[in-house]
């Protein structure tokens, strides 16, 4: 496939994500925009130390992956259209996500009294599971582990930013937007 028609398959899938991400989203938010907004609670309610641990997961996240992957580095340092997706992907899917993956899986576990470590490692770990669909896409088996893994890990340090921030999810949504707003759409198009 050359680099046209990949892009084209990239900026394709991009849409498909944006657009079930708002659906979803609209269908979240919707039916009481007050309460969804106010359950995200008030920055003003965190920590120092969930913004400061938000920044270095940010900063420390997207090196790794710069480092890690070059074709996302390329595409990072790219001034483009194709590029331009990062922004709508970036903001979607860290809200979308991080409502999800630690607002409701951990604070529903939590509810039931499951223990802290396990709350952190069971969403890491469907997190994980749900970004490994990327490899369905990619059709590359070769990269299955280190996109799971990666993703397990990014997982894993997003909750503790969101413990840090008692349970504030901003600064955890702040980070994944930062950290997408880089490396996507690279990683889609890898």
């Amino acid at each position: 496939m050359n680099e046209i028609s990949a892009r084209r398959r990239t900026t394709l899938l991009a849409g498909a994500v944006i657009g079930s991400f708002v659906i979803a989203l609209s269908v979240w938010i919707l039916p009481n925009p007050v309460r969804f907004l106010e359950s995200m609670g008030q920055p003003s309610e965190v920590p120092a130390l969930g913004w400061i641990l938000a920044v270095v997961v940010a900063i420390t996240y997207t090196a790794y992956t710069l480092w890690a992957v070059p074709t996302v580095r390329t595409i990072a340092i790219e001034w483009s259209r194709f590029r331009l997706l990062a922004i709508p992907l970036a903001l979607l899917s860290g809200v979308l996500e991080e409502m999800f993956f630690r607002r409701v899986v951990m604070d529903t576990l939590a509810g039931n009294g499951v223990p802290l470590l396990l709350q952190i490692v069971l969403s890491a770990a469907l997190f994980a599971v749900v970004h490994g669909m990327w490899v369905l896409f990619a059709k590359s088996w070769r990269i299955a582990t280190p996109v799971l893994c990666s993703t397990f890990a990014l997982g894993v340090l997003l909750s503790l930013v969101y413990v840090a921030s008692d349970r504030v999810i901003i600064p955890a949504i702040l980070t994944h937007v930062a950290i997408n707003l880089v490396i996507e759409p690279g990683l889609l198009h890898h």
